[in-house]
């Protein structure tokens, strides 16, 4: 076990140092390059920014918890840490879902979204109601509604899937709806609306609009397949995993461990999705210095292997 333990540090170390520096990288994109204020450009900072202090507060402090520097009964340590990974994945989860949803507003009612999603006040209003939803599911275990314990596999705090109280599991079946099947089943339901609206290419408004509305449709069409693909990758073992506890089938601790590991992969998701699957982002990545310089080594390696 204490390998596992060693593994599972190095792997949480390794996301922390990744998703800080993608997400930096992306936020500095954002502001010092692209310099739009659209509602996407907003949600992604406000993501990249959540990650970054979730990976810094929250997995930092599950470490020191995994080495015994703090303890695992339910201290102010332990379950600040699960209330703040709640907080933020939660409002992350809904920030990725209301970005999808705009996009497809976008490409299917572009005058609406022109006229309404983007002022001030709706970025506001949405961007405050995110952080809203997310700050309520994690309070409501400290105000008498289930409660915090041990996780499966003794090395965090988080919700009561061994349902200690009575009320745990009306709880925990209104988490998963709210927080897990809803949102896929919107991510879901953005990318199908995209892709028939990419698809329909024998319209008249389409035949109008031109090439480049085409191919701004299409970035928004993989954006939106790949951010409900992670996200479902990601959450589904973990979300499993604990759903099968919480009607008493067991699976070995390593399992557990496992999954919680690999759903802390969601602190890289958000820069992944659009570093690497938007082209506008990519461009804007590759005039980086460090990156140029990465490209040009790579094309002359490239070049030495054809000689």
């Amino acid at each position: 076990m204490d390998v596992l333990v060693t593994v599972y540090f190095v792997c949480v170390l390794a996301i922390i140092i990744l998703s800080t520096l993608l997400n930096a990288i992306l936020i500095y994109i954002i502001i010092y390059k692209i310099k739009v204020t659209e509602l996407p450009h907003i949600f992604i900072i406000s993501i990249s920014i959540s990650d970054v202090i979730h990976t810094l507060v929250g997995y930092v402090a599950e470490l020191f918890m995994l080495y015994g520097v703090y303890s695992l009964k339910k201290n102010f340590v332990c379950i600040g840490a699960s209330f703040l990974t709640v907080f933020i994945i939660v409002s992350n989860i809904l920030q990725t879902v209301i970005i999808s949803i705009m996009r497809v507003i976008a490409v299917k009612w572009p005058f609406f979204y022109i006229k309404y999603c983007k002022t001030i006040k709706m970025k506001l209003i949405l961007l405050f109601f995110c952080y809203f939803y997310g700050l309520l599911w994690p309070t409501f275990p400290l105000i008498g509604w289930s409660n915090y314990e041990v996780d499966l596999d003794k090395k965090r705090c988080s919700f009561d899937w061994n349902l200690t109280r009575l009320d745990s599991l009306s709880y925990l079946i209104i988490l998963f709806l709210f927080c897990y099947f809803i949102p896929v089943i919107a991510l879901i339901f953005a990318y199908v609306a995209i892709k028939r609206t990419v698809v329909d290419s024998s319209t008249v408004r389409r035949a109008q609009v031109g090439k480049n509305r085409n191919v701004l449709e299409m970035v928004y069409l993989k954006l939106a397949l790949w951010s409900a693909v992670f996200y479902f990758v990601i959450w589904t073992p973990y979300a499993g995993a604990s759903l099968l506890s919480v009607f008493k089938i067991k699976s070995p601790s390593v399992i557990y461990t496992l999954c919680a590991l690999f759903s802390k992969l969601s602190a890289i998701s958000n820069a992944l999705t659009n570093c690497y699957f938007n082209k506008y982002f990519r461009n804007h990545l590759k005039k980086i210095k460090l990156f140029q310089f990465f490209i040009k080594r790579n094309r002359r390696s490239n070049d030495n292997v054809k000689l």
